[in-house]
C-alpha cells in the first residue's frame, strides 16, 4: 500500500508541472497575441493618421491634374523619339539607327 502511495504521489506532481508547463504556454501565446493586438493598433493610428490630411490630398489633386498638359509635349512612343546626336560608336559611322 505505502508504493501505491507514493507512485501516485509522484504522477500527481508529474501532473502538476504538466499543468503548469500548460499554463506557461497559454501565457506565452497570449502575450504574442496582447502584442500583435498592439502592434495592429498603432499601424491602424498611423494608417488613420496618414489618411486624415485632406490638404496633402488637395495638392496631390492639382499635380495630378497638371499631368496630362505637362506630357502634351512628349513623343507618343519610342519610335517617334529620334536621337538628336549620331552615334559615337566607330563601328556605325556616325549613322543614325
Amino acid at each position: 500500500m505505502d508504493v501505491l502511495a507514493w507512485v501516485a504521489l509522484v504522477v500527481s506532481w508529474l501532473q502538476v508541472v504538466l499543468v503548469v508547463k500548460f499554463v506557461f504556454i497559454v501565457l506565452r501565446v497570449l502575450k504574442q497575441t496582447r502584442r500583435l493586438a498592439e502592434m495592429s493598433r498603432d499601424a491602424a493610428i498611423a494608417l488613420a493618421h496618414n489618411l486624415s490630411d485632406a490638404e496633402a490630398f488637395a495638392e496631390l489633386e492639382l499635380l495630378a491634374a497638371q499631368l496630362p498638359r505637362a506630357t502634351a509635349g512628349l513623343p507618343d512612343g519610342a519610335a517617334a523619339a529620334r536621337p538628336n546626336v549620331s552615334s559615337v560608336s566607330p563601328g556605325l559611322g556616325g549613322r543614325r539607327p
